[in-house]
Parts: structure tokens; sequence; C-alpha cells
């Protein structure tokens, strides 16, 4: 009987040590700023990709990405920005569904997002085949 008890309270104490370590879902983590599905690094890349803070009049600053593709072949693609604060959480934005964009061969197109909101400071650019 005391041995059942002992294996009980140390299975307990195994499953809030597990509970414990595991971080929430929210919590900060590693990403990649930049994810391009395989579909489309077949026929273009990304060849530049800047970001800077933009002034406010109010005194806060907003985060706004500047990138460039090259096509190697005429193409489209599909593009959007997910927004991320400090803690690693998503920032909700109006424009958050993706936008549609073609290229001709050898083209090299420019794209501008800028963040929803002062509190972003990291961000994940999605480039896709559209529909």
């Amino acid at each position: 009987m005391m041995s059942a008890r002992l294996t009980i309270l140390f299975l307990l104490t195994l499953a809030l040590i597990a509970c414990a370590q595991t971080p929430p879902a929210d919590s900060p983590q590693e990403r990649e700023q930049l994810q391009v599905d395989p579909e489309v690094q077949f026929s273009m890349r990304v060849t530049e990709l800047f970001e800077e803070r933009l002034q406010q009049a109010s005194g806060d600053s907003l985060l706004q990405i500047q990138f460039a593709v090259k096509a190697s072949s005429g193409a489209r693609m599909a593009w959007k920005v997910t927004w991320f604060d400090a803690d690693g959480r998503k920032i909700d934005s109006v424009g958050e569904s993706y936008r549609e964009a073609s290229l001709l061969a050898g083209q090299t197109r420019y794209f501008t997002a800028t963040a929803p909101h002062p509190d972003v400071v990291d961000y994940q650019l999605h480039l896709r085949e559209p529909g």
C-alpha cells in the first residue's frame, strides 16, 4: 500500500515538473522573418529585405519593411506580413490577407508594408503562389 502511494506521488511530481517546463502557447519564439513556399522559389527570389522604424507625430514609431523580389520567369505571387509584439504575440491588422502581384521575366519589384501598431517589434513575411 505504501509502495503504491509513493508511486502515485512520484508520478504526480513528474507530471507537475513536465507542466512547469512547458512554455505557454503565446510565449516568444524564434521565427524566420522570411518564409517562401518552394513553388515560388522556383520562379523568383527575394533579393533585398530591409526594416526601419518610422517616427510618428505622436512620438511613437511604426516598424516598416521593404523587400524586393526578382523573377527568373514570368510569375504571380501572393504575399502578406504577420506582425508580432515584444512578447512574440501576433498583432492583428486590417490588411492581414495575402496581396497578389505579377512579375515579368527578369523584373524586380519592390514592396512595402507598415506595422499596424507601435508595439510591433518583429515580423514574418510570407510568399506563396496565389490562390
